[in-house]
């Protein structure tokens, strides 16, 4: 949703509702993440890959695109604007790299958690209601 927001941000005529909306549904998934029992790793991972996808997938609407291409070639616009094939092709690589990465570190048994002390707290914050012990 949000990379959709984004491309086509000038089609919105009410820019602050829509983003407001958006940034408290990205919150309520954080929350919930933060909860015992429920893996924020997979929320943070589907939001990143969800936002790449959005760019590679979706397209920025071109309204009377489909009727000007049954009229003869004129100097027609083109159906994407540069920054919007600079995007796809940024989103694209980095889905790459990142399932190439995720992939590797997933045969070689390698756990992400090792190198970073306080990523931890991301899947689960210690309460006096609950205990993160795995």
């Amino acid at each position: 949703m949000l990379s959709e927001l984004i491309m086509n941000w000038t089609i919105y005529s009410n820019k602050a509702a829509a983003i407001t909306t958006l940034l408290f549904i990205i919150a309520i998934n954080l929350a919930i993440g933060i909860l015992p029992h429920a893996d924020n790793f997979a929320h943070i991972g589907g939001f990143v890959s969800g936002f790449l996808f959005g760019f590679v997938l979706l397209a920025r609407p071109q309204f009377g695109w489909m009727e000007r291409h049954e009229l003869p070639q004129t100097d027609q616009p083109p159906k994407y604007k540069t920054y919007q094939y600079a995007l796809w092709g940024a989103a694209l690589l980095l889905l790459l790299v990142g399932f190439v990465v995720g992939l590797a570190m997933l045969f070689k048994g390698k756990n992400g958690n090792d190198g970073c002390h306080w990523c931890r707290y991301l899947n689960c914050v210690p309460s006096s209601r609950w205990k993160c012990s795995t």
